[in-house]
C-alpha cells in the first residue's frame, strides 16, 4: 500500500503537550492513536506535532527528549493533548495555562489524560464543567478545584470541547472517542484492532476501582440509574422511562445524562447492548434470537446489521474467535 506523505495529511492537527518528567505511557497513547501513519485511511487522518511546555530537552524516566516546537504549536491546533502531568499537579506554567485558555475560546478540543485534568483545571477552564481522573487523585482533585463537577465513575468525561480520562488506560478509551467523533466508528474500529483493545468501552463504564458516589456530585441520581439499565437491557427503556426513574423531566434527565457521560441516551445504550451482546456470544452458546432478546434487540437480524457497525464482523464470526475455552 502506498504510504501518504505526513504534509499531506488532511484532518485535524492534534498537538500534544510533552513536559519535563513525562509521563511516557500517556505520551504514547497520543502518539499511537493520533500520530502513527494510517495509510489505509488515505490523506484523511490527523496531522500530528509534539510541543514543549519547558524548553527543547525534556527528561522521562530513563528517555531524554529533544522537542523542536514550544507552546506557540498550540495556537495552530484543532485538538490538544495533554498526556498527564507531573507531581506536584498544581504547577502549571502560566504561559501554558494563557495558550489553553486561547485554545479553548477559538474552539480547539483539549484532551487531558488521566493527572493532565490537573493542568485543565488549573487554567480555570473546568469551573463549573463535568470532568472526571483517576480515583486516587478524586479527594485530592476536589480540594483544589472545588468548582469543577468532578465525576468518580466514568472511565471518561466530556463537557463541551473538554475531554478528561479516569487514568491512564482509560485515555486510549478516550482517545478511540476523538477517532469516532471525527472519522466514525468503522476508523475507530480499525484503530483499536491495531491496538489490540476493544473497538467500545462507553464512557460511563464504571473505572475498576469504584469510589462512593461523592456527596458534591450534582448527577449522582443520573449514576445510580446506569446500573439498572444495564441490568435490565431486555427491557428496551426509553429516555422517558429512565427518567421516571429517577423522578426527573426527560429534558432535563437527557441534559444531566449527556453531561455526565458524554454521550446521548440512544448512543449509550447502543453502547451497552453491545457489550452484553460480547459477553453473551464468548460465555455461551444461546441462539441468536435469545442472544438479541436479552439485548433489547427486536430480532436477530437487527443484532447482526447493529453488531457488524460496531465490532466490523457478525455475531457468529465474533463467537468463534472468542468463544470460551
Amino acid at each position: 500500500m502506498e504510504r501518504i506523505a505526513r504534509s499531506s495529511l488532511t484532518g485535524p492537527k492534534v498537538v500534544a503537550v510533552v513536559y519535563d518528567k513525562l509521563s511516557v505511557f500517556e505520551f504514547g497513547i497520543a502518539v499511537e492513536v493520533f500520530g502513527l501513519a494510517r495509510p489505509e485511511f488515505d490523506a484523511n487522518w490527523y496531522r500530528f506535532e509534539v510541543c514543549s511546555a519547558d524548553g527543547s530537552n525534556i527528561s522521562a524516566i530513563g528517555v531524554d527528549l529533544t522537542v523542536a516546537a514550544g507552546l506557540e504549536a498550540l495556537d495552530q491546533a484543532d485538538i490538544i493533548v495533554l498526556p498527564g502531568w507531573r507531581a506536584p499537579y498544581k504547577d502549571v506554567p502560566s504561559n501554558l495555562a494563557s495558550r489553553l485558555r486561547a485554545a479553548n475560546q477559538r474552539g480547539a478540543r483539549i484532551v487531558a489524560i488521566c493527572g493532565g485534568a490537573y493542568v485543565l483545571a488549573a487554567t480555570g477552564l473546568l469551573q463549573g464543567k463535568s470532568a472526571t481522573t483517576h480515583w486516587q487523585f478524586v479527594e485530592e482533585f476536589l480540594k483544589a478545584f472545588p468548582d469543577v463537577d468532578v465525576q468518580d465513575a466514568p472511565l471518561f468525561c466530556k463537557d463541551g470541547n473538554l475531554y478528561t480520562s479516569a487514568g491512564s488506560a482509560a485515555g486510549i478509551d478516550l482517545c478511540l472517542e476523538i477517532v469516532r467523533e471525527d472519522f466514525g466508528q468503522r476508523k475507530a474500529n480499525t484503530v483499536a484492532k491495531r491496538l489490540v483493545v476493544p473497538a467500545v468501552r462507553a464512557g460511563a463504564q464504571l473505572q475498576q476501582a469504584r469510589q462512593p458516589v461523592l456527596p458534591q456530585n450534582k448527577h449522582h441520581r443520573i449514576a445510580a440509574v446506569l446500573d439498572t439499565l444495564r441490568a435490565d437491557l431486555a427491557a428496551r427503556y426509553k429516555i422517558e422511562d429512565a427518567a421516571r426513574l429517577v423522578g426527573l423531566t426527560p429534558r432535563t434527565f437527557m441534559r444531566q445524562f449527556e453531561k455526565m457521560t458524554g454521550s446521548r441516551f440512544g448512543d449509550w445504550m447502543a453502547l451497552q447492548r453491545i457489550d452484553r451482546a460480547k459477553s453473551l456470544l464468548s460465555e455461551t452458546d444461546i441462539s441468536m434470537e435469545l442472544v438479541a432478546d436479552a439485548c433489547g434487540y427486536a430480532s436477530a437480524s437487527s443484532l447482526r446489521r447493529i453488531f457488524r457497525e460496531y465490532e466490523g464482523c457478525t455475531p457468529s464470526s465474533y463467537r468463534r474467535m472468542n468463544a470460551a475455552k
